[in-house]
């Protein structure tokens, strides 16, 4: 059942969405009424123009003519910042419906997912088994991040394999600030994507950028700057002479030379203007992005404030590098004209001398470039967690805690799967003593033991990444996470899916056996599924007396029964099952966590229950 507090937020965001709709409807009409006013002026104004010049009253004619202009100016302004509002208004509404789809779960209408969703690093030890990664993903549900960048960094954090206690705290810390402060990210969003909507397919990317700046020149402009300034100077003293008739025309030989020294340093200020132009479109585009958070009024005592320090320091804050890159930018444009590019080089070194502060700028720029999109990324990430705790108000963010009793190694209760309905969700309680001992789960098909497998895990990366869990309490010690539950055959390389299941388990020992501070809690479903059962009996067996007591926590499903008498051998292992009922030909389950070996199966049943001969 959803909880109150999650139906009153649908119902809040419901009902912002209509406002938005009747706000959109009412700059539309405004949009309708404003173009027919321009056309009405145009003509009108250039009808009583017109009037007015048959009387040749030249003051009368240029009053009316500056009020014309003036007039027309002011609306088209005034017309232009009703569509700007549309527009924002539009998003706003497209994010409050993404707000909905994330809540219900309504992959219909939830961002599709892109390339950086899909992919999983090769040999991860959980973002597939997990569904961190991939279609219908946790990432795919919170990603909130316009930006490859933002994307990125919420991964990383999510597929992190071993905790960082410090960067988790930090982390929860300014998620939990700014879990409330919901138009601080929708705004954040907006221009974020109006910026990114702006973009065509021949601009830069920021990263693209990044390593323009960050190539190193070994051009040298000293000596060429000083010669062609000299010669400039001189040509510019030898022409004004000539004009005024005090010398002969002696500037041709010192322009010719001019010229000369220009071509042979011409390569130094090859791209000047497209590098210039590029770097100039994209911050201006961004600017609206860094601008925002260079202005808006954290609190003093604010954990964001302080994080966000780069863009709001006085020395470091993107406004006063921005209108550098401007003043580039225009200085390099000369190149887009002919006539006047030829002018201003014949005259002075122009491209030479911009070139060459274009050179110095990189210099300056990378390294506060560099920490703004880090902040940035960082930012959206964090937004993206805050956003899912916020849409999500019975989540709960916990840390994990570094030392304890050994009675503190995990222990959830109320333990819900993030990508399952409200609806749909059965919850349960679990706790796991202490670092060494493992949980063998048996039960029917179809019962809950892969699903419960995943809930496990799912949560734990959340709470690595400095996300929220879902679940009434949760407590836990640092782990390094490994899963073999979706194991794969590779027809490429070869290998059947119990050879594959085999290579898994053998690097889940190496893991297990790897001298690291944090222990290893592992997962592993239907083990040795791909044999037969007297060869999957003997493997399990002996796979379980090896995990058992090692440095880790493991949790591992079987078919076989048989399994559960190792309860009586191994002092760390505890039986755990999920059951179903069969009534009137309909079986049920109720997917709760319960202690002991299963006492039913339900093979056969299925196969009554679909006509096949038992």
């Amino acid at each position: 059942m959803v909880p109150d507090s999650k139906s009153t937020l649908q119902r809040a965001i419901r009902s912002l969405i209509d406002k938005a709709e009747k706000k959109i409807s009412t700059l539309e009409q405004w949009d309708k009424r404003l173009s027919m006013i321009r056309l009405l002026l145009f003509i009108g104004g250039i009808a009583l123009l017109f009037l007015v010049a048959q009387y040749q009253n030249s003051l009368l004619f240029y009053i009316i003519l500056t009020l014309f202009v003036a007039s027309f100016i002011a609306i088209a302004s005034y017309h232009r910042r009703i569509s700007d509002s549309k527009k924002r208004f539009r998003l706003l509404k497209k994010i409050k419906e993404e707000h909905l789809a994330r809540m219900q779960l309504d992959w219909d209408r939830i961002p599709d997912a892109t390339e950086a969703h899909l992919s999983s690093p090769a040999g991860h030890p959980y973002s597939e088994d997990f569904n961190i990664t991939g279609n219908h993903s946790l990432i795919q549900l919170i990603d909130t991040a316009i930006y490859p960048g933002g994307t990125g960094r919420l991964k990383q954090w999510l597929l992190k394999e071993e905790p960082q206690l410090s960067k988790i705290s930090e982390r929860q810390k300014l998620a939990k600030e700014l879990k409330p402060m919901i138009e601080f990210r929708d705004k954040l969003r907006i221009n974020a994507e109006e910026t990114k909507s702006q973009a065509t397919p021949d601009d830069w990317t920021m990263e693209q950028l990044l390593v323009w700046l960050d190539k190193p020149s070994d051009t040298r402009y000293g000596l060429a700057m000083t010669i062609l300034t000299a010669l400039s100077l001189i040509n510019i003293t030898l022409g004004i002479l000539f004009l005024v008739g005090v010398l002969k025309p002696y500037v041709i030989f010192t322009f010719v030379l001019y010229l000369v020294v220009y071509n042979f340093n011409s390569h130094k200020v090859d791209g000047l203007f497209e590098a210039a132009y590029q770097m100039d479109k994209l911050l201006s585009r961004f600017s609206s992005i860094l601008l925002y958070l260079e202005n808006y009024p954290f609190k003093e005592s604010s954990a964001l404030k302080a994080f966000l320090h780069s863009f709001q320091d006085s020395e470091s804050k993107p406004s006063r590098f921005l209108s550098k890159v401007a003043r580039l930018s225009a200085a390099a444009s000369s190149q887009k004209n002919d006539i006047l590019w030829f002018l201003l080089n014949a005259t002075v070194p122009w491209d030479l001398y911009f070139s060459y502060k274009l050179d110095k700028y990189k210099v300056e720029l990378k390294p506060k470039l560099s920490a703004w999109l880090d902040k940035f990324y960082d930012l959206e990430a964090l937004c993206s967690l805050s956003h899912f705790a916020w849409l999500n108000p019975h989540y709960r963010f916990e840390q994990p805690v570094q030392t304890g009793s050994p009675a503190e190694a995990f222990k959830a209760e109320a333990l819900g799967h993030p990508l399952i309905p409200e609806g749909q969700k059965v919850t349960n309680d679990l706790a796991i003593d202490d670092v060494g001992n493992l949980i063998l789960l048996t039960g029917s098909n179809m019962a809950g033991k892969s699903t419960f497998l995943r809930t496990v895990g799912i949560n734990l990366c959340l709470c690595f990444a400095g996300g929220p869990v879902n679940a009434d309490s949760f407590k836990t010690i640092p782990f390094r996470l490994f899963s073999s539950i979706n194991v794969k055959d590779s027809l490429d390389r070869g290998l059947s899916h119990f050879y594959a299941e085999v290579k898994r388990l053998r690097k889940l020992l190496d893991e297990l056996g790897s001298d690291h501070t944090y222990p290893l809690f592992f997962f592993v479903d239907e083990i040795y599924r791909g044999t037969n059962n007297r060869e999957r009996f003997r493997g399990s067996t002996a796979f379980l007396k090896q995990v058992a007591g090692r440095n880790g926590i493991g949790m591992v499903t079987t078919h076989d029964l048989e399994l559960a008498q190792l309860e009586e051998e191994i002092p760390q292992l505890s039986n755990w099952h999920f059951e179903e009922t069969i009534e009137g030909g309909k079986m049920s389950f109720e997917y709760k966590l319960k202690p002991g070996p299963c006492p039913t199966t339900n093979a056969l049943k299925i196969m009554q229950m679909e006509g096949l001969p038992v």
